[in-house]
């Protein structure tokens, strides 16, 4: 059966089927981004932190807008092709339509590899700093020596105690206790005894032991000998660590658990009865157990309930001969003390805590938090921030063997001054003008302004004085070099193979959080990925259409060119409607 009206239009509407369903269709992807740039737009006028302003980098996004502009001409000049009957033709202009979007998504791939190999971390008190982390070839690792002070390991016996890579967590554990309420500690089991090899011994601290059922229901014997039964034994104390005996103590554990459950649902069922039916009370259950007499009532049962119930432990402890030092990422960890950590499966290493810096190159420094928080305060948020952590902490001691002067400043605090210096010239300059710093300018400093700030001298050293003269005279370009448009190896960002950026340990005592540019980082980040991602997956959607089209129309073509024109203009309908949304999307994420 032929469906009607799928080449030639309806005498009622003047559209054929198939332009009908797309206008409906682009009218509900008009309501789900536009929905999408709403929500966005009002968590950036009421965001109650600094929001992230100019945060991507302009020229791939001003690229891809060419680009899809582009595609959306050759998509026409394919259906315009088509139309005259020049098959040829219709190839190359489709061709290019999907090298455009082969190139568009290229592009956001690399951006995205950018935004996921971005390190950021907020430093307690201080606001975030930006950067990549410093891992190959920086190793980190600290033991106690006979005296119990910590020392870094000397190169030379790094082989015989372990490297590994930095911005990881150093512990020494002595005990680990693990929660049975958790159904598997398999990969982090497995993971420490890789780590403790031959060398380390993890036994059970104490015997672990559950009441048998059977000979609690004999009553033949009290509850502490109930418990040194040879019955009751589960594990001995001194049985090594493994996954085996983990999972026969939560067998033992649940299985527990789940008599003493079944034991005091029928005791509140039984409770339930007798205020009911002997007390004469039958109000909704809020109400009964607000009155005395049901609180009475449950305190009664729970001194029964510790008689006929088994009470397994939740919880046991294995002690570590002789401590040892786990090394493990930051994201496997929940909680972080100087004397215990928890990872992500509950399971708690005591001991204490090695020196476990965060090493990272920094290619930002962003201090409006810090500002915001101070003019909250009614203070000069100037002062404030000349106090943080990161311009006033000491500078590494490898600098003063280098030859360095003992008394330096360390380099962030150059960069600072340098920023101030270049500060004062662009508000003199802005003051022409009858304009303003923003706070973007007064209190963040980019990648690309570092690297202008140490440029502008010979030496490659930050001179506050010299950015002020350069910054102050029209005629020289740091202000032009550090908007970063003029220079392709800055092309997704700051590019840390091409740049020497400074570097900097923070200590695991001044991470307030830390994650990469992804939605972890913050509500903008959520927001672009989201957007972004769901436009990406329009633009390959699209490009399979138009890919059939070019690859697979041929025989409709021979059958009925107008066939396939009418489905060329369908797709070019869709293409431009993700032309539209990028148009909407480059403005609002990359240049506001």
């Amino acid at each position: 059966m032929e469906i009607p009206f799928i080449v030639n239009v309806r005498k009622d509407t003047g559209l054929i089927n198939s332009k009908v369903g797309i206008w409906l269709f682009l009218a509900s992807e008009v309501t789900l981004f536009g929905g999408l740039f709403s929500g966005y737009l009002f968590l950036r006028l009421y965001a109650d932190y600094p929001w992230p302003e100019r945060a991507l980098p302009v020229l791939p996004g001003l690229i891809n807008t060419f680009v899809l502009i582009g595609s959306s001409v050759t998509v026409v000049f394919a259906w315009a092709a088509l139309k005259m009957r020049e098959w040829r033709k219709f190839q190359i202009y489709m061709s290019i339509t999907l090298v455009c979007a082969l190139i568009f998504m290229a592009l956001k791939g690399i951006e995205y590899k950018a935004k996921f190999g971005h390190q950021a971390v907020q430093i307690d008190g201080d606001g975030p700093v930006q950067g990549h982390e410093i891992v190959e070839g920086h190793v980190h690792y600290a033991e106690l020596d006979k005296d119990g002070q910590i020392h870094e390991v000397d190169k030379e016996r790094k082989k015989e105690d372990g490297v590994f890579s930095a911005n990881r967590i150093a512990f020494k554990a002595s005990e680990l206790s693990f929660v049975l309420t958790r159904p598997s500690h398999e990969a982090y089991v497995k993971e420490i005894l890789k780590q403790a090899g031959d060398s380390h011994t993890i036994t059970l601290k104490e015997a672990y032991r559950v009441i048998n059922e059977d000979e609690l229901y004999k009553g033949d014997l009290n509850r502490t000998e109930l418990l040194e039964s040879e019955n009751a034994l589960i594990a001995d104390a001194g049985a090594e660590l493994s996954t085996d005996v983990l999972d026969d103590l939560e067998d033992a554990y649940l299985d527990a658990r789940s008599h003493d459950r079944k034991v005091r649902t029928k005791f509140l069922a039984a409770s339930w009865d007798w205020i009911r039916d002997e007390e004469g009370i039958d109000e909704a259950a809020t109400y009964v157990i607000e009155m005395d007499l049901w609180k009475e009532r449950r305190k009664e049962d729970g001194e029964k309930l510790k008689i006929v119930t088994l009470g397994p432990v939740a919880e046991v402890t294995f002690t570590i001969d002789p401590p040892l030092t786990l090394v493990l990422k930051p994201g496997d960890l929940v909680k972080v003390s100087d004397v215990d950590i928890k990872l992500r499966d509950d399971t708690v290493a005591k001991g204490e805590m090695l020196p476990s810096p965060i090493i990272m190159g920094v290619d930002a420094l962003d201090f409006r938090h810090t500002a915001q928080r101070a003019e909250a305060e009614e203070l000069d948020p100037f002062p404030v921030i000349e106090q943080t952590w990161l311009l006033t902490h000491k500078a590494h001691h490898g600098d003063e063997e280098e030859g360095h002067d003992a008394d330096h400043r360390n380099e962030f605090k150059k960069i600072w001054d340098c920023h101030m210096a270049w500060l004062k010239a662009e508000t003199a300059r802005l003051k022409t003008k009858g304009r303003e710093p923003s706070m973007n300018d007064k209190f963040r400093v980019n990648w690309d302004q570092i690297i202008a700030y140490r440029d502008v001298n010979e030496e490659l050293e930050y001179d506050a004085k010299m950015v002020y003269e350069y910054a102050s005279d029209p005629d020289d370009d740091l202000v032009l070099y550090s908007s970063g448009l003029f220079d392709l190896k800055g092309f997704a960002g700051a590019n840390h193979n091409e740049f020497d950026f400074p570097h900097l340990e923070i200590p695991r005592n001044k991470v307030g959080f830390e994650s990469t540019f992804t939605p972890r980082w913050n509500t903008y980040y959520a927001i672009y990925f989201t957007i972004t991602g769901l436009h990406g997956l329009h633009v390959i959607g699209g490009a399979l259409v138009l890919g059939y089209y070019l690859f697979f129309g041929r025989k409709m073509y021979d059958s009925n060119p107008e066939w396939l024109a009418n489905r060329v203009e369908i797709g070019g309908l869709f293409w431009h409607f993700v032309d539209l949304v990028w148009i909407f999307l480059f403005p609002i994420l990359y240049l506001m």
